[in-house]
């Protein structure tokens, strides 16, 4: 694959996480087009780098490859957002930034630290996977790494969410869920381990967030205080990103339909 299909899958790929933020946040604190282009630029970058960090992407799918630099925009999203980014916590409820049992974490240098241990237990669920079997069919080994993550981000959604607004078992159960339905979908396109985990990563967070934010109506995100926000016009205007999110999912469909593309 060359470079020129890897910066088109990672445009769209960042559109996808671009788009979708803008619709559910836009009416609490306006359309900020710097917020907008990051998720864009993140997908760009992360293109540029997948060869190099990955070289087997040539090997890739279409469809894994889009899953793939997805799932890579949002990891280096929320890193940023929990670990790197400052900014004024009295709007939220659930802090945007790293906390932990005495409130947000403010240290650079620590809050630092533990963004390197989120990426490392990243890795390290992908070390656990590669002990999965050879000899599993390929739906059940997706099963399992989806089945695998889900529950690795349950857990921490369960922790970072669940100590402001309490814990829900059915919050909890709808990662491992579709963590689940993902691994058996990126299954039937890839057997790399790696891109296996990234596909699946893709898959689980693109169903969650139309599912259960962008078909809910009246959704309001739990990080905010208030239900609705101040800025009442883009609760109008928002509706100009549901086309171009639509088309994002359609890549999704016809990708998924054409394995060998």
């Amino acid at each position: 694959m060359g470079i020129a299909p890897l910066l088109g899958l990672g445009t769209i790929a960042g559109l996808h996480g671009a788009l979708y933020g803008a619709y559910k946040d836009s009416p609490h604190e306006s359309f900020l087009l710097r917020r907008f282009t990051r998720e864009v630029a993140f997908a760009l970058t992360a293109a540029i780098a997948l060869p190099m960090a990955l070289p087997g992407v040539n090997h890739q799918s279409a469809f894994t490859v889009y899953l793939g630099l997805f799932a890579l925009t949002r990891i280096v999203t929320e890193f940023w957002k929990l670990f790197v980014r400052v900014e004024p916590q009295s709007d939220f409820r659930i802090p945007t930034q790293m906390h932990w049992v005495v409130g947000v974490v403010h240290n650079p240098i620590i809050r630092l630290l533990f963004g390197i241990g989120f990426l490392a237990s990243i890795y390290g669920c992908y070390a656990a996977f590669r002990l999965i079997p050879s000899w599993m069919p390929n739906w059940l080994h997706g099963l399992l790494v989806g089945l695998g993550i889900g529950t690795a981000e349950a857990i921490a959604g369960g922790y970072k969410d669940g100590t402001i607004e309490g814990f829900s078992w059915f919050k909890f159960f709808k990662s491992p869920i579709f963590g689940s339905i993902g691994g058996v979908i990126a299954s039937g396109h890839t057997a790399d381990p790696a891109f296996l985990l990234l596909a699946t990563i893709g898959s689980m967070r693109m169903f969650l967030e139309l599912l259960f934010k962008m078909l809910v109506r009246d959704y309001a995100p739990g990080k905010f205080r208030a239900i609705t926000g101040p800025f009442v016009e883009w609760y109008t205007h928002r509706r100009h990103f549901v086309v171009p999110y639509a088309f994002t999912w359609l890549v999704y469909l016809v990708l998924c339909s054409h394995p060998n593309w």
